[in-house]
């Protein structure tokens, strides 16, 4: 039986990744698994699966971290700044994206330039921004914050998109008296579902991750989840060194973006692809 050096090639590509994908998911394997241990069982073989499913470390991290008002306040955060980031940058995209004008040329570099910016060469100004504003320790600075930054890399997966999309949908729309707005709302948008999930997933990991703007701009009450797991992880040192149930509450603040991910992922190998590799 003759083999074609394609498949060969494929295979030997596929047991390259196999180490690959297994040194990658080991860290996830251990914090999971580590998450349902008991302190004893912990110290006693930490790369073992759990005997049983202790669910206390869990119960304490909701009773002591407060999670599901800190779940809320990042949800308040990371839906208003996606909602607004995917109207405002899609609008933009498809302006730039559609317009033969040099000009509009000129302004899309312009704008995403933003994405080579490293983020905290921009802190201070932010900060101060936002605080000359009067919106310090508000849910509106932080979505404000987080539209403004994700903003570049929101315009380039747009104008990407629309620029490759058919004129003839544009012209068809004009035929059948289309203003601007309905052509965009009613067949440009709907058709940009794949960069859209793109977009979120991308930029809803950098908003959940963040831990420094939420400090510098929020007091405790309206804290988001990785500010506070940091300042768990003290707290869990401080007590001989609790890992299993630090483990736990990264185990919690990890949970919806794993939920997120699995829900987006059909969308964003298309979405890139249709985005930002044809821009």
């Amino acid at each position: 039986m003759k083999v074609s050096v394609k498949k060969i090639k494929k295979f030997l590509v596929s047991a390259c990744m196999v180490p690959v994908m297994a040194i990658m998911v080991f860290p996830l394997y251990l914090l999971v698994i580590n998450s349902f241990k008991t302190l004893r069982e912990f110290f006693t073989n930490p790369l073992a699966f759990p005997k049983s499913f202790y669910l206390e470390n869990f119960k304490y991290v909701l009773e002591k971290q407060n999670y599901f008002k800190l779940l809320g306040n990042n949800a308040i955060i990371l839906i208003g700044s996606m909602v607004l980031l995917v109207v405002v940058a899609a609008m933009a995209g498809f302006v730039l994206g559609r317009s033969r004008a040099k000009i509009m040329k000129l302004l899309y570099s312009y704008v995403v330039l933003g994405i080579t910016l490293p983020t905290y060469i921009m802190l201070i100004p932010q900060v101060k921004l936002i605080v000359g504003l009067g919106l310090k320790n508000t849910y509106i600075g932080m979505i404000l914050y987080y539209v403004a930054s994700g903003m570049p890399m929101a315009i380039f997966l747009f104008n990407g998109f629309f620029s490759s999309a058919p004129r003839d949908l544009e012209e068809a729309a004009k035929l059948d008296g289309c203003s601007l707005y309905r052509t965009f709302f009613q067949i440009f948008f709907p058709l940009s579902i794949a960069t859209i999930a793109t977009l979120v997933l991308i930029q809803s990991i950098g908003v959940w991750n963040d831990t420094t703007m939420p400090v510098l701009l929020l007091r405790a009450e309206k804290r988001t989840l990785m500010p506070t797991l940091q300042a768990f992880y003290g707290r869990m040192m401080g007590q001989g060194t609790r890992w299993e149930r630090i483990y736990a509450d990264a185990v919690l603040c990890m949970l919806p973006m794993i939920v997120l991910f699995f829900a987006s992922n059909k969308y964003l190998i298309q979405g890139v692809s249709e985005g930002a590799l044809k821009g």
